[in-house]
């Protein structure tokens, strides 16, 4: 099996949430807002992609403790 690998570069939408399954991992819920501008016909557009995102163990023990909503992250 392999592995896909992305990377999102926005702002969080939302204070990041942490949880706990009932086994004890710990696991983080937030949103992220990703900004696109581009030039059609001399206008300029604009559009925006919503992602929510899980960042499971002691990554997501990290994210809720260091990045309040509003944060550019990649």
């Amino acid at each position: 099996m392999s592995d896909n690998d992305i990377t999102i570069i926005g702002n969080l939408t939302r204070e990041p949430e942490l949880r706990f399954t009932t086994s004890g991992k710990a696991t983080c819920s937030f949103g992220i807002a990703v900004n696109r501008r581009y030039q059609v016909n001399n206008g300029w557009q604009e559009q925006v992609s919503l992602f929510d995102v899980v960042a499971w163990g002691t990554l997501g023990e990290n994210v809720a403790a260091s990045v309040p909503k509003g944060t550019r992250v990649m």
